[in-house]
């Protein structure tokens, strides 16, 4: 079993599930989400402080039995927690 784990800070919990959801996973719970052999646990929303701002915090965790699974998975979250500034 391969497990990634990511903490995403700036980007509150639901649009994170949101994520999960455009890129195939579904649940039944919205802390469990399972997909084409993968599934992802999401934690509840934390903040800390920054510059006088309160800034969302969520851990997820990623499991599946394919590397090559996970890799893809992680890449299209990833595309879809992407920030550019400027």
């Amino acid at each position: 079993m391969h497990e990634k784990k990511l903490e995403i800070r700036g980007i509150n919990r639901k649009e994170l599930t949101t994520y999960l959801l455009q890129i195939g996973a579904t649940t039944n719970n919205n802390y469990n989400f399972v997909g084409d052999n993968w599934s992802c646990q999401v934690s509840e929303e934390d903040h800390f402080h920054m510059f006088q701002s309160l800034i969302p915090k969520v851990k997820l965790v990623f499991h599946t039995s394919d590397l090559d699974t996970l890799s893809k998975v992680i890449d299209s979250f990833r595309k879809k927690t992407f920030r550019a500034g400027g």
